[in-house]
């Protein structure tokens, strides 16, 4: 979720915009602690929007892998990156505690706070920060290969890790438990993707893309019903394809994403501003206040037994878009005044010398 490209596309950015607001809407369903047996209005609701989330989780990594291929790395980014993920944790667990009316007691707690990419408070955040650490050595070894070579070696890893899970986890419901298979491997399989796409594009795609990602979405919609029919004989997740490994999952979050590389929307600040505060949005409404956020805030398990409650869902999401963004605008400002000075200070680049020269930097 860094800024990769200081002129940035708008129609990129309003795509991070858009992935927010799928995961938010499915953080919204997904921890809301609604359960159901049978299916109705409320429980497909339910279950449609699971799909939403790991659909931006993809998105977002396809943007990375897009921009990052041509790009240098950055310290400075790097430590800006590691600073916000802990401010986000640090401050919500300072919330979370005045409102439970509990405190840190002990020398490890306070230790804990500052550790939240090590100790993998969110678990996003930190596969994030370990893709952007290796991403030079990934760029380096993908401009190294040919696009032939490069072509197999994506078709290798998605039948390893999409193809063959897909297939093989109607046994467990569950395409995340082949071949050891994790969400940091995953994360890697997109960024290869979302790199060959800006090297050298998937021109079928290209004109074809509404198409196939309507057409995908409308089988993953159907599939709702079908296990739900069957359901007692195959056992399997009424959402099943909504891990992001499922073949329709890669198949719609490819398209989806070729749609808006392909639009054509002038600069907008606007849309740019606010796609800058995505990953603080993140951080905010999925940390250690998400159970007060979901369960006291909006009473989601309560709102998802309404007639109205894709509208909650919507209504939440814009909410919680809309706070987090004026949140994370007031932390920019803040960082600009503090981490920002020091960054380009000359006591930083005397300390970034010398670990250029010691290989750390």
């Amino acid at each position: 979720m860094l800024k990769e490209n200081k002129n940035r596309q708008s129609n990129i950015e309003l795509l991070r915009i858009i992935s927010i607001l799928l995961i938010i809407s499915f953080h919204y369903v997904y921890k809301s602690g609604y359960s159901f047996e049978t299916l109705n209005y409320n429980s497909f609701i339910v279950k449609m929007f699971y799909f939403f989330g790991e659909l931006g989780v993809n998105l977002f990594i396809l943007i990375s892998g897009y921009f990052l291929i041509n790009s240098k790395f950055s310290m400075k980014k790097l430590i800006k990156l590691i600073i916000e993920i802990n401010f986000y944790y640090v401050v919500s667990v300072v919330i979370e505690g005045k409102l439970n009316h509990t405190t840190l007691t002990t020398f490890m707690d306070y230790y804990q706070l500052f550790f939240a990419v090590i100790l993998n408070r969110y678990w996003f955040a930190t596969a994030y920060v370990l893709l952007y650490i290796l991403s030079p050595y990934i760029n380096k070894f993908i401009h190294s290969i040919e696009k032939e070579t490069f072509l197999k070696l994506l078709m290798t890893v998605i039948f390893l890790w999409s193809v063959i899970p897909t297939t093989f986890g109607i046994i467990n419901s569950n395409t995340e438990t082949f071949l050891f298979y994790n969400r940091f491997i995953w994360m890697i399989v997109m960024y290869l993707i979302g790199s060959y796409i800006r090297l050298y594009n998937i021109k079928n795609l290209k004109s074809k893309s509404l198409i196939i990602a309507i057409i995908t979405f409308a089988f993953m919609i159907l599939s709702i019903f079908f296990i739900y029919k069957f359901g007692k004989i195959i056992r399997l997740e009424p959402a099943y394809f909504w891990q992001p490994n499922s073949i329709p999952m890669l198949i719609l979050s490819i398209s989806i994403f070729e749609i808006f590389i392909n639009i054509k929307i002038p600069y907008s600040k606007i849309i740019n501003m606010l796609a800058s505060t995505t990953f603080g949005i993140y951080l905010l409404h999925d940390g250690p206040l998400a159970n007060y956020i979901w369960k006291v805030i909006f009473r989601t398990k309560k709102a998802l037994n309404s007639r109205f409650s894709i509208i909650y869902i919507i209504y939440s999401a814009l909410i919680i878009f809309f706070a987090g963004a004026l949140i994370d605008l007031i932390r920019q400002f803040i960082e600009k005044h503090t981490v920002n000075k020091f960054l380009d200070s000359k006591c930083y680049n005397k300390i970034s010398k010398q670990l250029k020269k010691m290989h750390i930097s």
